[in-house]
């Protein structure tokens, strides 16, 4: 059984337990923004306590899925089932509310891969984010103009010769993300 509870994107308080929530869904996307939604009946008081930016955490059985923000406008009020559909963005997604505004240039020799990454999660506004583990100890110069955080992020590991993935931790503040080798070990789950 799917479950999910609504924190304040502001406090990180919990605001609410979301017991009547259904058509939970959602896509877990590798090297990007995965996405979730649920719905809850329109009668549902705690609909209110579902506001745009707020985070929701999404439990697949007893699984974590992980954390994810309500995006603003997005929720549909359909009259024939009397249903709030919300449509939810991995919290990753909040590195794309900073701007690198003008031109920003780093790495080359002697700048690391974990050095460039460090550098783009210190241009956040409000430090959600941090480094865990970076794999890679390349030298390649970099360079961005007005661009998202999230998107300089992602462009990071493009020129890697080997394969990789972006991991995000979001049980524990400040959430971590670390960039990984790509594991090819088969694993059933």
């Amino acid at each position: 059984m799917n479950y999910l509870s609504v924190f304040d994107h502001l406090t990180g308080k919990r605001k609410a337990f979301l017991q009547n929530a259904y058509n939970i869904g959602y896509s877990l996307t590798v090297n990007g923004v995965s996405t979730a939604v649920f719905s809850l009946p329109a009668s549902d008081e705690k609909n209110e306590f579902c506001q745009p930016l707020d985070y929701v955490e999404v439990f697949d059985a007893d699984k974590r899925v992980g954390l994810f923000r309500i995006v603003p406008t997005a929720f549909v009020r359909d009259e024939n089932t009397a249903e709030y559909t919300y449509q939810c963005e991995h919290v990753l997604a909040t590195l794309m509310d900073d701007l690198l505004f003008g031109w920003h240039e780093i790495g080359n020799v002697g700048t690391s891969t974990e050095q460039v990454i460090r550098y783009l999660i210190d241009r956040q506004t409000v430090p959600r984010w941090q480094l865990g583990t970076c794999d890679f100890t390349h030298q390649f110069l970099y360079g961005w103009e007005n661009e998202n955080l999230l998107s300089a992020l992602l462009s990071v590991p493009n020129p890697f010769p080997t394969k990789y993935r972006w991991v995000s931790n979001t049980a524990t503040k400040p959430w971590m993300l670390s960039l990984k080798q790509w594991d090819e070990t088969v694993k059933a789950q």
